[in-house]
């Protein structure tokens, strides 16, 4: 056993490394019943599992058109201590959400935009993104995009027509595309600005191991969707996998911590 596995069985926690996590939402869900929602239930269970900080979009100002990031604003008025914000960027509503874009870049509070095309059902080719990708391009912020395999809006092959056009924003692929994770791990080995997220996958045996392996521990980001998976499963998928400590290291905190300071620069 490695000391982080000694850690999570006799504390159910680790105790020798912080930990970011790059990919949360936060507040209600129509039509879903979540047991913690709001930011006070989510630092509680930061705290008990040694997590940091957080990158979060919220729900509501990726699918209402009445927020505009007014949810992550209101959360970062009060702890930009613990949360980075990501800039929620809906293109159906594209001139609501635009007004805003040019302001991220000097607002050290966000990490960079959240993008979600399945759910808008928008692909990444469409004009309405343009604005958002040259800003992210010309600061060199991070964007978060939700990807999936076989999807027609946020596929692998999407996502590189993204990567060969803008080569300074820095691309965390969501998920990192379930059912064609392969393509993903490709990407991220074949462009210096692509990087891998453990959020859902996770929970797939033995896809830790395959992206160290493939393109190293420093491009794979640890990420939960918290609140919709606990913090304690995802920091075991990784403590758990057949990988070296500094590897575990560098997903659980150290790439985030880079990226901030990269980010801010």
């Amino acid at each position: 056993m490695n000391r982080f596995v000694e850690e999570l069985v006799k504390y159910g926690s680790l105790k020798s490394t912080k930990i970011i996590d790059a990919h949360t939402h936060m507040g209600d869900v129509y039509g879903t019943n979540l047991s913690v929602y709001d930011i006070e239930g989510c630092l509680k269970i930061m705290d008990e599992q040694n997590v940091e900080m957080i990158f979060c979009s919220p729900h509501g100002d990726l699918f209402d058109p009445l927020s505009v990031n007014t949810e992550i604003e209101e959360i970062l008025r009060s702890h930009a201590d613990r949360v980075k914000g990501y800039y929620g960027f809906n293109p159906c509503y594209a001139a609501d959400y635009g007004r805003k874009i040019d302001k991220v870049p000097g607002d050290e509070r966000f990490i960079g935009f959240k993008l979600l095309p399945e759910y808008h059902m928008t692909p990444l080719s469409d004009a309405n993104y343009e604005r958002l990708f040259a800003v992210a391009d010309e600061s060199a912020l991070l964007v978060l995009i939700h990807t999936w395999g076989g999807s027609a809006y946020n596929a692998p092959a999407q996502i590189e027509g993204v990567l060969k056009k803008y080569k300074r924003l820095k691309l965390l692929m969501g998920h990192s595309a379930p059912g064609e994770a392969e393509a993903a791990i490709h990407l991220a080995k074949d462009y210096e600005n692509a990087y891998l997220d453990l959020c859902d996958i996770h929970r797939n045996s033995g896809v830790i191991e395959r992206m160290v392996s493939a393109v190293g521990s420093e491009k794979v980001f640890y990420g939960t969707d918290m609140p919709w998976y606990d913090p304690a499963y995802a920091i075991g998928s990784v403590v758990f996998s057949h990988i070296a400590e500094q590897d575990m290291e560098n997903i659980l905190y150290r790439n985030a911590k880079n990226m901030i300071n990269q980010v801010r620069r």
